[in-house]
């Protein structure tokens, strides 16, 4: 939006004192707002009961909206982050401006609902978001002019919640690390003849690693790992899984290690319940990895018409399976796949260098091509 000339102010609630805070490109433009923001990080590193961490959450998406009024000022369009701009929206609309909700997962009762449910399943004490912030985030997909969403999943959602299609601005992310895509060796895949399946991810309930677990069990190949990255969340959804012979939990992996496990697996599986967008997909496409993912996870905007990837439900096991197999009994259709991996990633990253993307779709919003946006996020 800054490289587009139409970036007014840019509301920050990402903590100054993190190293990843500066963004020196957009200069004036950033405003920040993240004193609550910072105590709630904290709370989360001192590990402080659940209650308070969330309403430091709430509280601290109460002071981004409250920071955004002043900067709207002179603004023609309003774009923010669902739960952190409900009062700064109404009084902007109020006075003749354009509002744009961001939703980056599916809307929010739909993950309520979807989350609810698998605790059940699993026999889970199921706790409900908090309820205010639910109510704050509703409203404002209510009330706001459009939502902007990252899949067709994603907006899969609104419209069961009634949210009109002609409300709905769909750009998928882009993902500046892939360019280039193809530049790397892949000597060490295959070279010790294991079907390595790779998920790369935090273990939790909204992951639905126990899916991928048992399509592994079934998969009929004499040298077969499943690595799984990521940290354990609490619950992990696997309290009651015995990890099926050749699993290896690695734990949380960066730079070149993590670059080790995408370069030595055979092929990548996100089972995700609820995934508004997997970055890790586009991740396993550079690698060259064939993908497979449930339909909640935003694979519909990353491959097409299937090239690259198989598309399965949610919960189910037994088609993962078959994935699986197909992939480790048809070698040519594994090829295939890889080849398709490579492609689709050249194409992400020529969609990826277009900057222009999100603010061409949010200029279209309005009558005149010249405007300005206030965005806190």
């Amino acid at each position: 939006m800054h490289s587009a000339g139409i970036l007014k102010t840019f509301v920050s609630g990402f903590p100054r004192y993190s190293p990843r805070s500066p963004i020196p490109e957009i200069g004036d433009a950033l405003r920040r707002v993240d004193q609550i923001q910072t105590i709630f990080i904290a709370s989360q590193k001192l590990q402080m009961p659940r209650f308070i961490s969330e309403e430091l959450a709430y509280r601290a998406q109460i002071q981004i909206d409250h920071g955004s009024r002043q900067p709207l000022k002179g603004a023609d369009l309003f774009l923010f982050y669902n739960g952190c701009g409900l009062d700064s929206a109404r009084w902007f609309k109020r006075n003749g401006g354009i509002t744009v909700v961001e939703a980056v997962n599916s809307h929010v009762l739909v993950q309520e609902e979807i989350l609810a449910e698998e605790h059940r399943r699993l026999g889970l004490s199921w706790r409900p978001f908090h309820p205010r912030q639910v109510r704050r985030r509703v409203a404002e997909v209510e009330e706001a002019d459009y939502v902007l969403l990252p899949s067709i999943f994603v907006a899969k959602s609104f419209l069961v919640k009634g949210i009109p299609p002609e409300r709905l601005l769909k750009v998928p992310y882009p993902m500046k690390k892939i360019a280039g895509a193809g530049g790397f060796e892949l000597k060490n895949r295959d070279k010790d003849s294991v079907f390595r399946v790779l998920y790369v991810g935090s273990i939790s309930v909204r992951k639905g690693l126990r899916y991928l677990m048992e399509a592994f069990r079934h998969l009929k190949h004499l040298k077969k790992e499943l690595w799984i990255v990521g940290p354990i969340a609490n619950p992990s959804g696997l309290e009651d899984v015995t990890l099926p012979e050749g699993t290896k939990l690695l734990g949380s992996l960066k730079g070149d290690a993590l670059q080790e496990a995408y370069l030595r697996a055979t092929v990548f599986c996100l089972p995700s319940i609820e995934d508004g967008f997997g970055l890790v997909l586009m991740e396993a496409l550079y690698y060259g990895l064939p993908v497979i993912a449930t339909e909640n996870t935003g694979i519909e905007d990353l491959t097409t018409e299937g090239k690259a990837g198989m598309t399965v439900p949610i919960r189910d096991s037994a088609a993962i399976s078959n994935c699986l197999n197909r992939l480790a009994e048809d070698r040519d259709l594994l090829a295939r796949k890889r080849m398709e991996a490579k492609e689709e990633a050249t194409r992400l990253a020529k969609l990826s260098r277009d900057d222009s993307l999100l603010a061409s779709t949010l200029m279209k919003t309005i009558p005149s091509p010249s405007f300005e946006i206030c965005k806190p996020t």
